[in-house]
């Protein structure tokens, strides 16, 4: 069975700035079921893949992304963080 080529990108590989670009861990959920991805600092170029509560698997860079969209494509949602709003004080000169 050939492998077909994904274009779209994970979410990983977008900078800072960029539209769709979410901190890290990223979250995936279908229903009651959670996978978690992080990288893995401790090797790099390797990731972090978690099932809910269930062990830890490691997982090379091509690896995580082919199963990142094997995830999308079974039903899977990328759970967006809320960004959070940064209130800012106002600074008189009262205190003097």
């Amino acid at each position: 069975m050939p492998l077909k080529k994904k274009s779209a990108s994970v979410p990983w590989e977008l900078k800072e700035g960029e539209d769709n670009y979410l901190k890290e861990p990223w979250i995936l959920k279908k229903g009651k079921e959670i996978i978690t991805i992080e990288t893995n600092n401790n090797n790099r170029g390797n990731f972090y893949l978690q099932k809910d509560d269930e062990k830890r698997l490691s997982l090379s860079a091509l690896q995580a992304k082919l199963t990142y969209h094997q995830l999308i494509e079974f039903g899977y949602k990328l759970k967006k963080t809320k960004r959070k709003i940064i209130k800012t004080k106002e600074v008189t000169d009262e205190s003097f």
